[in-house]
C-alpha cells in the first residue's frame, strides 16, 4: 500500500500543483504577518517604537493574519475540493483494482498532508527571507504617510512556523475529507460517470447552508452595529466605520464562496445569454463553461475575491478621502496609495490571486482533452486557441460582477454610517483602477488558462482524449 501511495503521489503531482501554490502563499502570508507581529511587539517593549506609532507593525500585521486566515481557508478548501474531484477517476480506478475504501481515504490523506507539509516549508522559508524586506518596507510607507520611524529588528520565533503548517493541513484535511470518504463510498462505476459529468448539478450540502447562515447572520450583525458606532460620533467614528468596512468586505467575499454553486453558474448563463455572438468559439466556449459547472465555480471563486479585494479596498479609501474634502477637511489621505494598500490588503490578494492561477492550471489536462475533441469534430488550431481564452473571459467577467457586490456590501457601511455620523457622504468612482484591474486580472486568467493548452496542438488528438479518459 505504501508503494501504491508513492506512485498515486507522483502520478498527481501536476493536478496537487495547483493545490501547493495556494498553499504556499497562504503559509508565506500567514508566517509573514506572524512575524512582522512578533517584531513589532517586541520592539514596543523594548522603547525602540512608541506605541502610538506602532500600527503598521502591531495592529496591521494582526489585521492581515486574520484576513490570509480566512481568505486562506477559502482557497484552500475551493483548490483542495478541485483536485479531488480532478482525480476522481484515479480513486475509481483504485477501487476497481481491490482497494478498500479505508486504503481509498487514507491514500488520499497521505497526498494532502504530504503536499501540505512541503508547501508550509517552503512558504515559511520565503517568509524567512521576506521578513526583514517587509519590515523596511513598512518602515518606507509610515515614512511616505508622513511619520518616520525605524524599521523594528526581526525575531525569528518558532511558533509562527508550527501554527501556520498546522493550520494548512488542518484546513486541507478537513476540506478533502468529506469528498474522500464520499469518493470511496461511491460504486466505482458511478465515480468514472461523475468525473466525466464534471458535476453538472450542483447542491447545497447541510454543512454549507449552516455556514451559509452564520455567515449572514455575522453580516447582518456588522451592518446593525453602524448605529452603535454613529450613536455618539467622536474622533474614533471614522476609523471605526473604516474597520468595520474592511471587515465586511471580507466577510461578503466568505458569504459569496458559499454561495457560489447556487449562485455563479446562474449569473453565468444569464449575461452569457445576453451575448448571441453568432461565431464557433464563443459558442463552443459558452457551452463549455456552462456545463462544466464543478469547474466553473470553483475557478470563479478565487478570481472573484482578487477584483473584490482590491475594489473594495481602492472604494473604500476613496470614499473616505472624497468624504472629507466633501465635508470641508483639507487633507490629502496619505494612506491611499499603492504602498499602502499592499500594507492593508497585499497578502489576501496574493492568497487569491494564487488560488486563482493554480485552480485553471489544476483543470489543464481536461481541457487538453476538451480540446482534442473539439479538433476532432472540425475545430482550427486557432479555434482550440480562442475557446480557452474566451473561457477565461466568462470567468473575469462573473468573477467582476461577484466582485463588485462584495466591493457594494463593504461601502454599504459608508453610505450608511458616515452620513449617520453627521457627515456628508461623497463617492468618486475608481473608473481607472478598476479598468486596470480588471485588465490585469483577465490577462492574468488568460494566462493561465491558454498557456498549459498551447503543447496540446502538437499532440494527437485521441491520445489527449484517452488521458481524459485516465484522469
Amino acid at each position: 500500500m505504501h508503494r501504491l501511495q508513492l506512485a498515486e503521489l507522483r502520478d498527481s503531482w501536476t493536478t496537487w500543483l495547483g493545490v501547493s501554490l495556494g498553499f504556499i502563499t497562504t503559509n508565506f502570508a500567514l508566517v509573514l504577518s506572524a512575524l512582522t507581529l512578533v517584531a513589532g511587539s517586541r520592539a514596543v517593549q523594548k522603547g525602540h517604537l512608541d506605541p502610538l506609532d506602532s500600527t503598521a507593525f502591531v495592529i496591521t500585521p494582526a489585521q492581515n493574519l486574520l484576513f490570509c486566515a480566512v481568505v486562506g481557508m477559502v482557497v484552500i478548501g475551493t483548490a483542495t475540493n478541485l483536485a479531488l474531484s480532478a482525480r476522481r477517476g484515479a480513486l475509481a480506478r483504485l477501487a476497481l483494482n481491490g482497494a478498500t475504501p479505508l486504503q481509498i481515504v487514507g491514500t488520499v490523506m497521505v497526498q494532502l498532508v504530504t503536499v501540505s507539509l512541503a508547501s508550509s516549508l517552503i512558504g515559511s522559508l520565503l517568509a524567512l527571507l521576506a521578513l526583514r524586506p517587509a519590515l523596511g518596507f513598512l518602515a518606507f510607507e509610515r515614512v511616505q504617510a508622513g511619520t518616520p520611524m525605524p524599521a523594528p529588528e526581526p525575531v525569528y520565533s518558532i511558533w509562527p512556523f508550527l501554527l501556520a503548517a498546522l493550520g494548512a493541513v488542518a484546513i486541507a484535511v478537513l476540506g478533502g475529507l468529506r469528498q474522500a470518504v464520499r469518493g470511496s463510498l461511491t460504486a466505482p462505476v458511478e465515480a468514472l460517470r461523475e468525473h466525466s459529468a464534471d458535476g453538472q448539478t450542483l447542491r447545497m450540502t447541510i454543512g454549507r447552508i449552516i455556514w451559509t447562515v452564520l455567515t449572514a447572520l455575522v453580516l447582518a450583525t456588522a451592518y446593525a452595529s453602524i448605529t452603535v458606532f454613529t450613536a455618539e460620533p467622536d474622533s474614533e467614528t471614522v476609523s471605526n466605520l473604516i474597520m468595520l468596512s474592511m471587515s465586511v468586505l471580507i466577510v461578503m467575499a466568505v458569504f459569496l464562496a458559499l454561495l457560489a454553486p447556487v449562485l455563479i453558474g446562474p449569473l453565468t448563463r444569464a449575461w452569457v445569454r445576453l451575448l448571441p455572438l453568432p461565431f464557433a468559439s464563443w459558442q463552443m466556449a459558452r457551452r463549455t463553461v456552462t456545463s462544466r459547472a464543478r469547474r466553473l465555480t470553483r475557478s470563479v471563486v478565487p478570481v472573484m475575491m482578487t477584483i473584490g479585494l482590491l475594489l473594495g479596498m481602492l472604494g473604500i479609501w476613496g470614499s473616505l478621502e472624497s468624504t472629507l474634502i466633501a465635508n470641508g477637511y483639507d487633507i490629502e489621505i496619505t494612506a491611499t496609495g499603492p504602498a499602502s494598500l499592499l500594507v492593508f490588503l497585499g497578502l489576501p490578494l496574493l492568497i487569491s490571486l494564487a488560488g486563482g492561477v493554480g485552480s485553471l492550471i489544476m483543470m489543464s489536462r481536461q481541457r487538453d482533452a476538451e480540446l482534442a475533441l473539439l479538433g476532432i469534430v472540425g475545430a482550427t488550431p486557432g479555434q482550440r486557441v480562442l475557446v480557452p481564452l474566451l473561457e477565461a473571459v466568462i470567468i473575469t467577467v462573473t468573477a467582476t460582477l461577484l466582485g463588485l457586490i462584495m466591493a457594494a456590501g463593504a461601502l454599504a457601511v459608508l453610505t450608511v454610517g458616515l452620513p449617520a455620523a453627521g457627515m456628508t457622504y461623497a463617492f468618486v468612482p475608481p473608473t481607472a483602477m478598476f479598468a486596470v484591474t480588471v485588465i490585469a486580472t483577465t490577462v492574468i486568467t488568460i494566462g493561465a488558462t491558454v498557456i498549459p493548452t498551447l503543447r496540446s496542438l502538437r499532440e494527437v488528438e485521441p491520445a489527449l482524449i484517452a488521458r481524459l479518459v485516465a484522469d
